[in-house]
């Protein structure tokens, strides 16, 4: 048998073999990309949800908070939420962190003497999922909740 120069013993098909092989690693690169990776993230662990906390003064006088108390997650590798203080804070305020997935998000708006407050928190800084306000003049206005469990999926409620 004879063989020309160029096919190096495989007869010509060598290019076509290799062609083959690297479009099936971009279709498998392509499907792990397109498909839901929250299985990856809790077996890697380190998820966490974006959170927006706000602050405000509800009755169109109060300007200032005495305190603000807010959760967040110093850690996205191990459960746990640690308590921050700032204070005294001129409103509206506003501070941007991260909560670990089941982990509880709060903060607490404590407004000055006679004022009232209003406190939000956003998912990614945009949809509310939870908000409150001051149940009299003084008192605080808190906001709770609990971050979904599931990575990439926040269930209203």
């Amino acid at each position: 048998m004879n063989r020309t120069a160029g096919q190096g013993g495989r007869g010509g098909n060598g290019c076509a073999w290799m062609a083959v092989g690297a479009a099936l690693v971009v279709i498998a690169g392509i499907a792990v990309v397109g498909s839901d990776m929250t299985w990856l993230k809790k077996a890697v662990g380190g998820a966490g949800w974006s959170l927006t906390y706000e602050a405000k003064g509800a009755d169109g006088k109060t300007s200032q908070a005495r305190e603000i108390f807010y959760g967040r997650s110093p850690d996205r590798y191990k459960n746990g939420v640690s308590t921050e203080q700032v204070g005294p804070v001129a409103l509206p305020w506003t501070q941007e962190t991260v909560i670990n997935v089941g982990e509880k998000a709060r903060v607490e708006v404590r407004p000055e003497k006679g004022g009232v407050a209003t406190c939000r928190i956003l998912l990614d800084g945009v949809r509310e999922v939870a908000s409150g306000t001051s149940p009299a003049p003084g008192e605080p206005a808190v906001c709770e909740v609990v971050t979904s469990s599931v990575p990439e999926k926040w269930d209203a409620k």
